[in-house]
């Protein structure tokens, strides 16, 4: 008797499920949305250098006694010598972590231009959070900042930051 339960069961799922397609050609058709042209070879380097600079901000605590320090470590892959210099020549030029809370998580690109060959500028936001974000999402702060980028040598590095 169970047995035959299960096959009527079985028969009647069958039956609705098959009576409840829809057959593609009679459902409504919702316009695709046009999807931007893939980033080339270059704006993707460039994009991949300003999101790993982005992650170091909050490594380099610029109250620190050792703040020229950290910023020549941290940050001397992915600024040009002429940037770096001039922040660990004075601190309170480059960017990092100024208190304990918030501070910079990442930075957020919101375009990225051509600005000539071997050249970009990426306009975005420095996220800031705190613990409370961190544990249940979101953002503190978002400042806004641009970064121009140039080719040296095969290698994209950060010439100007501006943040504001």
């Amino acid at each position: 008797m169970t047995t035959t339960k299960l096959l009527l069961l079985f028969s009647l799922t069958f039956l609705l499920t098959s009576c409840s397609l829809v057959s593609p050609a009679s459902q409504p058709t919702t316009p695709t949305a046009i999807s931007p042209p893939p980033a080339s070879g270059e704006e993707s380097e460039v994009r991949n250098v300003v999101e790993r600079f982005g992650k170091k901000l909050q490594l380099v605590s610029l109250q620190s006694p050792n703040a020229r320090e950290e910023i020549r470590e941290q940050y001397s892959e992915f600024v040009s010598s002429e940037l770096l210099e001039r922040w660990v020549h004075d601190p309170s030029l480059a960017p990092g972590r100024i208190v304990s809370s918030p501070w910079p998580d990442r930075i957020e690109i919101a375009s990225i231009t051509k600005k000539e060959p071997g050249q970009y500028i990426a306009n975005g936001f420095v996220v800031e959070v705190t613990s409370m974000e961190v544990v249940s999402g979101g953002t503190a702060r978002k400042v806004p900042v641009q970064i121009t980028l140039q080719n040296m040598q095969g290698r994209w590095v950060i010439t100007e930051y501006t943040q504001q």
